[in-house]
């Protein structure tokens, strides 16, 4: 680490508060900071001054430049980017200036303007949250563009667990069910329904879905009257969605990557109930930290497992959480980060 402490980090795009990439790079700002790196914010957007993160940017003493300002990189500067395409239009300008690039593709499949990045060397670290996309894409890449100097890496993504309280002593009078994603019809599987109205328990059962519109009503049909749906996080916020939530039941017809509801829930004490593929997989130890699902059988029996015995339960939620911690925390995060940046100071310059 000693050896980029004379480096600023230019950063490409700007960081939220929900969503994916946006939230990825916030949390990862918070463990950089710990680290002591100098950062610097180019904006993808023209109003980022006016964003809801600008204050917190400023007070933890990151500089944010004017969108699209790639003229504000030094030379041989590293500058990393979250999965922003205007990252990947703009690069033919960005690599004039900085040989040190580094792409975060935090989707399971590849962007044409990567694509046509990596066919021309463009990229010169690209950075993965999980193994499993690492090497299901790498080959992709590599039969573009097999020069050996491109390097790939994973790395262990900070989660800072501090705005999800875990929610100890949930209500016995009714078993809550929920569903938080985007609005898009491939976050959601059609044996939603199914599934929901299919597991038993020795309560009332309630539902919540956070993220549904018409799109994801059109994937399900009509809810239940017993399930509750919200549009975003401006109507319902995502920590009172865990509160309601015994269980996160969760099936969809995407392969997620390292998906950050899965820390949401295990620091906020959700039982995840999810499809056995991708991230998932590395995220949760079956029938310790959660359910790996294979089938609609598969989802309805362990929710009802779930319901019918909270002992195991809350046993359950507090294995997850300390889970959770274990993969998204501070320490195994700055080590990883440590890994990168010491390949991103090998990277040549130009």
């Amino acid at each position: 680490m000693n050896q980029l402490m004379t480096y600023s980090l230019y950063i490409i795009g700007f960081p939220s508060l929900y969503g994916g990439a946006g939230a990825e790079l916030y949390h990862q700002i918070k463990v950089w900071r710990q680290m002591g790196m100098e950062m610097h914010l180019i904006p993808t957007q023209k109003n980022a001054h006016g964003a809801g993160l600008y204050p917190e940017m400023v007070k933890l003493g990151v500089m944010v430049h004017e969108g699209y300002d790639w003229e504000a990189i030094p030379a041989g500067a590293p500058v990393i980017s979250f999965c922003n395409e205007e990252f990947l239009a703009a690069l033919p300008k960005i690599r004039k200036r900085t040989g040190r690039t580094v792409f975060v593709n935090c989707m399971t499949w590849l962007f044409g303007r990567e694509k046509e990045a990596m066919r021309r060397g463009d990229i010169s670290l690209f950075l993965y949250q999980n193994s499993n996309v690492m090497g299901n894409v790498m080959p992709r890449l590599r039969a573009l563009n097999p020069d050996p100097a491109i390097r790939f890496m994973t790395f262990r993504p900070y989660f800072d667990a501090a705005d999800f309280p875990f929610a100890a002593g949930r209500s016995t009078d009714w078993f809550g069910a929920g569903h938080i994603s985007r609005q898009d019809e491939d976050k959601f599987s059609k044996d939603t329904w199914h599934i929901y109205e299919h597991f038993a328990s020795p309560v009332r059962k309630k539902g919540t879905f956070l993220g549904f519109d018409r799109r994801s009503e059109a994937k399900t049909g009509r809810p239940p009257d017993w399930v509750e749906t919200f549009h975003d996080q401006k109507s319902l916020s995502q920590q009172e969605f865990y509160r309601r939530c015994h269980i996160v039941l969760q099936p969809t017809d995407t392969t997620e990557n390292w998906p950050r509801v899965g820390f949401e829930a295990m620091a906020s004490g959700s039982v995840l109930v999810v499809d056995r593929r991708g991230g998932w997989e590395q995220m949760v130890e079956h029938g310790k930290t959660g359910w790996l699902c294979e089938c609609p059988g598969d989802f309805i029996t362990y929710a009802t497992k779930m319901a019918w015995e909270p002992h195991y339960r809350e046993d359950m939620a507090a294995a997850a959480r300390e889970r959770g911690m274990a993969l998204g925390g501070q320490e195994a995060s700055m080590e990883s980060w440590q890994e990168v940046f010491e390949a991103i100071s090998r990277i040549p310059d130009s």
